[in-house]
């Protein structure tokens, strides 16, 4: 198996949702794919050991025998899952394609890619890193990524982001000097005009990510919604992890500055 299609294979059998597809694949390059030559270990999250284990290869199967025909000859089935198993729990893990016209889809895998992959998420939400919310919203669009509904999850994440967008003025509302009414009122662009300097990143990635966003609900394919995620996604991610850490710094030095206030008065 060529390199370039070795990766782009690997990318689809961990990274991308179902009806995921690669084309170009030759019918001994697909059976190689879902054979031990393919990708005998996979390093993934284990859901039940809850820790990262090297899955083991553990055979392939046929679909209900489907297969097909080409210049009046049977060639390799069409339809075929791909077994692993963690080596500590036995956790069987699947994948199935479907193989035509040189073209490998993936149908589905379970566990979902969301509960077996190395995700961000994962990480932020253990190191309580973004708010209860923010994560509650980024799981319903991580699941729907997984399943190959990008817009949907374009959907989630925009909600995400004019949430942060509201809490940061609601946070330093009386320095802004304008309504809530007033500040729902603005388009975008004056919404971070407004808020600018009690951003915790460079203000000038905000509009573009919302634009991306927006045009992933309204403009975009599911295959250009699905390109663009996993560089947006980790961008929300670290925006929000310092946008709470900004918060959190604030509270704390709001704090002590009152503890300090009330020392000196104590000590007149």
């Amino acid at each position: 198996m060529m390199e370039d299609l070795a990766i782009k294979l690997y990318d689809l059998l961990l990274n991308q949702g179902v009806y995921g597809k690669v084309q170009g694949v030759t019918p001994s390059e697909f059976y190689k794919f879902v054979s031990s030559d393919g990708f005998p270990t996979l390093d993934l999250y284990c859901p039940n050991c809850k820790e990262n284990k090297t899955f083991v290869y553990d055979g392939t199967e046929t679909v209900n025998g489907l297969g097909f025909y080409r210049n009046g000859t049977a060639s390799y089935p069409a339809i075929r899952t791909i077994n692993y198993h963690c080596p500590s729990c036995l956790k069987r893990l699947f994948f199935a394609f479907y193989y035509n016209n040189e073209i490998v889809f993936k149908l589905a895998q379970y566990p979902s890619l969301f509960d077996v992959s190395r995700d961000e998420l994962k990480k932020y939400q253990k190191n309580d890193l973004i708010d209860k919310d923010s994560f509650s919203q980024l799981y319903k669009a991580e699941t729907c990524a997984s399943s190959g509904y990008y817009v949907a999850a374009y959907t989630y994440m925009r909600r995400v982001y004019e949430t942060m967008l509201m809490s940061v003025f609601e946070q330093n509302q009386e320095d802004i000097g304008i309504t809530e009414e007033d500040f729902r009122r603005l388009h975008s662009d004056k919404k971070l005009e407004a808020i600018k300097d009690y951003l915790a990143i460079d203000d000038e990635i905000y509009l573009p990510l919302y634009g991306l966003l927006s045009a992933g609900i309204h403009a975009m394919t599911e295959e250009q919604c699905c390109e663009d995620y996993t560089v947006l996604k980790p961008i929300l991610l670290e925006i929000l992890a310092e946008q709470k850490a900004k918060k959190e710094k604030a509270a704390k030095r709001k704090e002590l500055k009152e503890l300090f206030a009330k020392r000196k008065g104590e000590m007149k």
